[in-house]
């Protein structure tokens, strides 16, 4: 918590915000807070901003914004109605020092998120350690081809829009919910969807216990929780006096998925009990896929989106960006991917879908991303490559952490089997010349502009 800072509670920040005429974020190149700045251009406010690089979400604001700065100034956020922070912003920030010097009202990207939803009468909030960006996605891909006109805050670029968010009308908001810092405790969805827990962000969850414990408070704001019924951590949640809905792959789930064949697509049969419903088709590979899609058909279907328009939406859906999004063809002629696994469970699977798709012999390029991470995980990162012929390790990707665990790339691309290469440029031609079938550029960080030497 910032010490010092003027924090509007809830009701006053509903005030506040529709009151708002100036708005000032800072981090303002973050996927996520960008667009909520976007959504408030969109409302008519003025947005003002810092941040330290000038990332291409910043690039696409200043068509919009008033003014964003790269360099810190004593007047940035001076004369706003409201100054807004990402999670990676503390009290050291020097535009933090200065709005909280003059007293400006602070909120966190997830309080002002929390806010502007209560606007929308159906809220349906996507949560867990893995996946919410690609199921965020596609629901909002489902509730597009139903004509429901949904607003959705995704926190990876949505092909079907080009975008992370897309405005739209105000009955139905479909947003990414982060568990970070205990951010998703700040909305109010009426359906809150949890795919899986796994202990990640070690930096602020010191335990599989508080995350539990977080994810249990998530599920309490909703009016009803979906549950994924295979995912051992998930369905041991207590949650209270409330309609729980589950999926999985068993058939004691409320919505299973049965008849599964997986290739370079995924087909499936979705039943509701006993009865089936549709059988579904997606051009994504991988088991994640299935349960990806078996949780957007059973959201959709339970809001009354017809079983129909459900599976012709599932075959339709292009993915997002980065997610095991096909590049181009290498100079060998293998086909380059490039994928936002950070975590092992993700790499795992990520490499298992590529295996699926018939590929033998895969080369896997991977960024490890913030010190605390790479540290706490560190043997399940020494076995989550297994499938991959050739592995290729660079630096690992600060974020916003210091070393102090004192963990090395090099040693971790040691005891993975793996090989050390800081250089981008070297990355770059060693894809060029790589005769791997396929090859995956993975990684949450920087890892992303090897593109350039390419």
């Amino acid at each position: 918590m910032i010490r010092g800072a003027n924090r509007p509670d809830k009701k006053e920040l509903k005030k506040l915000f529709k009151a708002s005429k100036k708005i000032f974020f800072i981090g303002i190149g973050g996927i996520s807070i960008s667009s909520i700045a976007e959504y408030c251009v969109y409302l008519g406010k003025e947005v003002y901003g810092y941040d330290r690089e000038r990332s291409e979400a910043c690039r696409k604001l200043e068509r919009v914004a008033k003014q964003i700065k790269y360099c810190s100034t004593p007047d940035s956020a001076s004369h706003m109605d409201l100054v807004v922070y990402t999670s990676a912003i503390d009290e050291s920030n020097f535009e933090m020092q200065c709005a909280i010097r003059e007293g400006l009202p602070l909120v966190t990207r997830s309080e002002l998120l929390g806010c502007i939803m209560t606007d929308y009468k159906e809220r349906i909030g996507i949560a867990g350690m893995h996946g919410k960006s690609t199921v965020t996605s596609l629901i909002a891909h489902i509730y597009e081809y139903a004509s429901l006109d949904p607003t959705v805050m995704c926190g990876a670029v949505m092909k079907d829009y080009l975008s992370p968010y897309k405005f739209g009308g105000r009955n139905n908001f479909i947003f990414e919910a982060c568990e970070y810092k205990d951010a998703f405790h700040d909305f109010c969805p009426t359906d809150a969807i949890i795919l899986n827990i796994d202990y990640d962000h070690p930096d602020y969850f010191k335990s599989t216990e508080q995350i539990i414990s977080s994810f249990e408070k998530y599920a309490d704001s909703a009016n009803r929780v979906f549950i994924n019924a295979d995912d051992e951590i998930s369905k041991s949640l207590k949650i209270h006096s409330k309609p729980v809905v589950s999926f999985g792959l068993s058939p004691d789930s409320d919505y299973s998925a049965r008849d599964i064949s997986l290739g370079e697509c995924c087909n499936f049969t979705v039943y509701k009990g006993s009865i089936p419903l549709a059988r579904c088709r997606m051009k994504q590979s991988g088991i994640h896929t299935v349960y990806n899609g078996l949780c957007a058909f059973s959201v959709a279907y339970e809001n009354g989106i017809d079983k129909e328009a459900i599976s012709d939406a599932l075959y339709s859906f292009r993915g997002s960006e980065r997610r095991l999004e096909y590049y181009k063809k290498s100079r060998g002629s293998g086909d380059i991917y490039i994928d936002y696994a950070h975590h092992p469970r993700e790499i795992s699977a990520t490499l298992n879908g590529l295996s699926y798709m018939g590929y033998k012999n895969i080369l896997c390029v991977f960024q490890p991303h913030t010190y605390s991470r790479t540290y706490a995980l560190y043997k399940e990162f020494t076995e989550c490559f297994s499938i991959a012929k050739r592995l290729i390790l660079t630096d690992i990707y600060p974020a916003r952490e210091e070393n102090i665990y004192g963990i090395k790339a090099e040693e971790l691309a040691r005891d993975a089997n793996g090989e050390y290469i800081s250089d981008f440029k070297i990355i770059a031609e060693e894809i060029a010349s790589s005769e791997n079938d396929a090859i995956v550029i993975m990684g949450a960080g920087d890892i992303i502009k090897i593109k350039k030497f390419m």
